[in-house]
């Protein structure tokens, strides 16, 4: 009687676990599927689109991502100032008024002695434009090649960001399968345990497989929920994944034939040798500081102290010539050339890492083709007919419950297996695309 109590206890549980399962099952299904149902496609990043044209993500993170913007916003700072440090100095306009009498001389007033001058003058440089100009033109380049290289990284985060978010869900997916086949199963062997074919110890153990899987997949729903947020994060727009699947994971092969030449090539290292460059041209520039300005003064006096013998009208022209004796750009100079330096052996860092990176990316790139290529051909069609012999002769009395329980968890670990390392595959090539500079980072109609 109590055995019997306990078995319907028991199979509530079951039934009202079934009914929450197909409810959990239903959500994650739908997002895989709703354009098949009719239903109308979201309105955010669509990430089927976006996976598999590297072009169009780049062209969406150009028009959406705020790191873009503000990117751009400093190529045009940099434009701005090359413009401008090309330009001549302002000339100088000033205006004098002396020989104002204080006290009457001879009859002298203020309109007979005032004397009133004005002048014009202007500084040309000399051996400094040309320097500083072709430092800010350098500078210039440097923010357009900063505007690529954030551009590639943005791509790297975002399509890294749509993978897992497709990844995660297509994992939920499996586990919700693999639960709903749990469900049936616990259903069935309930009838079993209320016939007495199958003992209590067995159905407890039952019970116990489908909680794990239900954790399971209760903590990836809130993985998949997290990756979701931050896929939008990265797109700047919500994650629209309607029709994506597993191949979506396959798109991003990288080809890594003349690495070298490629890391070279990059825009960041690029950038830094702009910006090494740009520091050579302010180290000459604070060089010729040694080489005195000239300032050009035209100017023009009106004398109205004509009972003196002055002159009424008198034209001047004076030259002023600063002495760099102290100060002549000595130490702005070494400064320069260090910060030239620096900049050089930074591009040599990145070098050094983005060359370890390759080699470590392609190792891991390799070994994990040859895992997966493995798991598809021979251990997952090997592990669905065992799982498949299992059930067949579980039902049929022919091994044990805990044979059959095995071999489902091994199938469902080798499911999940195979799609994790998919899209650890799907990373490594999406890194070595960032690392290689294959991202397409220059905007339709610019080489």
């Amino acid at each position: 009687m109590f055995c019997s109590r306990t078995a319907e206890r028991k199979g509530r549980r079951v039934g009202a676990l079934g009914l929450s399962l197909a409810l959990l099952v239903a959500a994650p299904g739908r997002v895989f599927a709703a354009a098949d149902a009719g239903e109308p496609q979201g309105q955010g990043a669509p990430a089927h689109r976006l996976l598999r044209d590297a072009a169009g993500l780049s062209s969406w993170l150009r028009e959406h991502h705020p790191d873009l913007r503000a990117s751009r916003a400093r190529e045009r700072q940099a434009r701005a100032q090359t413009r401008g440090a090309r330009l001549l100095q302002n000339p100088v306009l000033d205006t004098s008024l002396s020989n104002i009498p204080l006290s009457e001389a001879h009859g002298q007033t203020f309109s007979d002695a005032a004397i009133v001058g004005v002048g014009l003058s202007e500084t040309f440089e000399l051996g400094k434009r040309g320097p500083r100009g072709e430092a800010a033109a350098l500078r210039e380049r440097a923010a357009e090649f900063d505007t690529a290289a954030t551009l590639s990284d943005r791509i790297t985060v975002a399509r890294d960001a749509l993978g897992r978010a497709v990844h995660l869900g297509l994992r939920v997916n499996i586990l919700a399968e693999s639960l709903a086949d749990a469900e049936r199963a616990a259903t069935l062997e309930r009838t079993r345990l209320e016939q007495k074919a199958l003992s209590g110890m067995d159905y407890d153990r039952l019970l116990l497989d489908l909680a794990n899987l239900r954790a399971d997949f209760a903590r990836d729903q809130a993985e998949y929920a997290a990756a979701q947020a931050d896929c939008a994060a990265a797109l700047a727009a919500e994650c629209d994944l309607t029709n994506t699947s597993e191949d979506d994971l396959t798109g991003a092969s990288a080809d890594a034939a003349r690495a070298e030449e490629r890391l070279e090539a990059r825009p960041d290292v690029r950038s830094l040798g702009l910006e090494a460059s740009a520091s050579e041209r302010d180290a000459r520039l604070a060089a010729n500081r040694a080489i005195p300005d000239v300032t050009l003064r035209v100017g023009y006096v009106y004398d109205r102290f004509i009972a003196a013998g002055d002159i009424g009208h008198t034209l001047g022209v004076s030259l002023a010539l600063p002495l760099p004796v102290f100060d002549h750009g000595q130490h702005d100079a070494t400064r320069a050339k260090e910060h030239a330096l620096e900049m050089a052996a930074e591009k040599e860092s990145m070098l050094e890492e983005a060359r370890a990176d390759v080699r470590g990316l392609l190792s891991r790139k390799a070994a994990l083709e040859k895992n997966i290529d493995v798991l598809e051909r021979d251990t997952l069609p090997r592990s669905s007919g065992v799982l498949s012999s299992a059930e067949r002769a579980f039902h049929e009395g022919g091994v044990s419950l805990t044979d059959f329980l095995l071999s489902r968890r091994t199938h469902i670990a080798l499911s999940l297996t195979r799609l994790d390392q998919r899209f650890e595959l799907f990373q490594i090539e999406n890194e070595l695309n960032r690392v290689l500079g294959l991202n397409p980072t220059a905007p339709q109609g610019k080489p």
